[in-house]
């Protein structure tokens, strides 16, 4: 129930107006997350991942790419967000790391939601 509600607020407020949704994270939050987003109607766009095995396949619907795809996709939008799905705090640490040098901003652009 507590990702259920997750996703409810997530579809009511960060991701409202938003033209594209990216999920960083195809392993287990991603996919329990990303359940419950699509039966709030926000389909991702595209799932990032480091995993060799999941990139190139698809989850949900959806193509699943490697972190150097992220802002080749990030620009196909005109605003998008990123919720970073993973349940390690190393890898979230990981993740605001990378995507800030990026010049994404936390709270704006994207959230670590796990």
């Amino acid at each position: 129930n507590f990702l259920r509600t997750k996703a409810h607020y997530l579809i009511e407020g960060p991701l409202k107006e938003r033209d594209g949704l990216i999920v960083w994270g195809a392993g287990q939050m991603g996919r329990r997350l990303s359940k419950h987003l699509q039966r709030g109607g926000a389909q991702p766009d595209v799932f990032i991942d480091i995993t060799p095995k999941k990139i190139g396949g698809q989850m949900r619907g959806a193509p699943v790419v490697g972190p150097d795809d992220l802002l080749a996709w990030w620009r196909r939008f005109e605003r998008p967000v990123l919720l970073a799905a993973v349940a390690s705090r190393e890898a979230r640490a990981l993740i605001r790391e990378q995507v800030r040098a990026w010049g994404l901003v936390e709270g704006e652009d994207f959230w670590c939601v796990a």
